[in-house]
């Protein structure tokens, strides 16, 4: 009986779409505890794909939060798992493992060099990093794919070496002696015993005894039920930045930051490294350069994603909108403080809430405290337009309902100025630890060729005349 066809990139409409594998096909066996999944035609499934079984298989483990067993041509991930199930996280594995990230392609090569994954395309040329993400990357570089160079083969050796170390020590508990211990007297079996045990260990979790306890076990699924079933934790907001900018630089580099799936996949990115609030800042880095009026609405749907109903995101995007006018840019971006900030709210990416909140306290976060003064000083006008539109809103609401006595409408005010005034009393408590800023990394921002700033003495008067004199409607 022939194997059902799929299409490796999923949902594809091109009905000339050549490059097939596979339908995955799972036997449930056993029963009770001893419950596991075989998957019949992997070896087929990872020859289309162009990559090693056990790759996808191990894949499956991690993002499953079960033990995997690879041994000649027996994949098995233990538990009861349906093949619509695992089809779909194999289209995950092949949409972060196999596909070309430019052309979607999947004739792709990886290569293990210095510890890092490279994936060439065959197709259109383009290489590119494998992000270390992913629990698999670290079964990738212990178990490069055959015809690696000697940088890798090195990794590989070592890792063997711990293996066949973990080996001894099952051996002997078994009663056997190691095989390097047996001399010239060593009989075959016991030879061909620790072999297999060597090459079954290849692909076990890596789990000491200890490990293997009621305890340990329970808090390895406090871990799963958490979001981390891919068994990776991130408490460092720092390395979770950089992890979130090396992705986002890349998708930017190959211009797919507008399509809708790429998106989503960076948001979902961010809420499992934890960092969905701080992420605005990132991307402020990585999307706006001195176009920032344009680029506002060019990536309008993409900040969406992030600051809809997300107050605490828009306050990091303030941060970086900060950081933009009042340092990187400041000579050309100073000036039309106001005008970009307006672009914000046009596209109503920041709230009129966020907004008024932000301008009650200038902040030396992110700037010194006199280049934060300034750029209040710079957006007064907007601030103001703000809160009289606000005030001729609740006016026109108090006149529609009845019943409502000045008191009251008094007291509303008063209570949404207190919860305004208690949010930036609240932002001011880790005013001065900011522990993810555009200097932290290697890669942050490089002004190339910076040229001297000349401070130019301003008449204060003359400021105040022109701020007055500002139409906001024509912002």
């Amino acid at each position: 009986m022939n194997d059902v066809l799929l299409p490796i990139l999923k949902d594809t409409k091109d009905p000339h779409y050549r490059y097939k594998m596979p339908k995955l096909m799972a036997k449930i066996e056993g029963s009770g505890n001893g419950i596991r999944t075989n998957i019949v035609n992997m070896s087929a499934i990872a020859k289309a794909l162009g990559r090693p079984p056990s790759y996808p298989t191990k894949y499956f483990g991690c993002e499953l939060g079960a033990q995997v067993t690879i041994n000649n041509d027996a994949f098995i991930v233990n538990g009861s798992h349906d093949a619509d199930r695992l089809q779909s996280h194999l289209y995950n594995f092949i949409s972060k493992f196999v596909l070309c990230t430019k052309c979607k392609n999947p004739e792709t090569n990886l290569t293990v060099v210095n510890q890092t994954i490279k994936q060439k395309c065959i197709a259109c040329g383009h290489e590119t990093t494998i992000p270390k993400l992913h629990k698999l990357t670290t079964f990738i570089i212990n178990h490069p794919p055959e015809g690696n160079g000697s940088s890798t083969n090195t990794s590989a050796s070592s890792s063997s070496k711990g293996k066949s170390s973990k080996s001894d020590k099952k051996s002997k508990k078994n009663g056997q002696q190691s095989p390097t211990n047996n001399g010239d007297n060593g009989n075959s079996s016991n030879v061909n015993n620790a072999i297999d045990n060597n090459n079954n260990d290849d692909f076990d979790d890596d789990f000491d005894d200890d490990a293997l306890t009621a305890a340990a076990y329970t808090e390895r699924m406090r871990d799963l039920c958490d979001g981390l079933s891919s068994g990776m934790y991130i408490s460092d907001s720092k390395e979770s930045a950089n992890m979130f900018y090396s992705l986002v630089k890349e998708k930017k580099e190959a211009d797919l930051l507008l399509d809708t799936a790429v998106q989503k996949e960076l948001f979902k990115e961010a809420e499992r490294l934890n960092f969905k609030d701080k992420s605005t800042l990132i991307l402020s880095e990585l999307l706006f350069t001195e176009n920032i009026i344009e680029e506002i609405k060019k990536y309008k749907m993409l900040l969406l994603r992030f600051c809809v109903k997300n107050k605490k995101a828009q306050k990091y995007l303030l941060g970086g909108y900060e950081k933009l006018v009042g340092d990187i840019y400041k000579d050309k971006l100073l000036n039309n403080a106001v005008k970009i900030l307006k672009q914000f709210y046009d596209e109503e990416i920041l709230d009129e809430d966020v907004i008024i909140e932000w301008s009650l306290k200038e902040s030396k976060k992110y700037v010194s405290k006199e280049m934060s003064k300034k750029i209040h000083e710079k957006v007064a006008p907007l601030i103001k337009w703000l809160k009289e539109a606000e005030e001729e809103e609740d006016s026109e609401e108090d006149d529609n309902s009845e019943g409502k006595s000045n008191g009251n409408n008094t007291k509303q005010q008063q209570q949404q100025q207190q919860k305004r005034q208690e949010s930036v009393e609240s932002d001011n408590e880790d005013d001065d630890e900011c522990d993810v800023d555009f200097s932290h990394r290697v890669n942050g921002f490089q002004v190339q060729a910076a040229k001297p700033v000349v401070v130019m003495p301003v008449n204060a008067d003359s400021a105040e005349t022109v701020q007055e004199d500002i139409d906001i409607d024509n912002i």
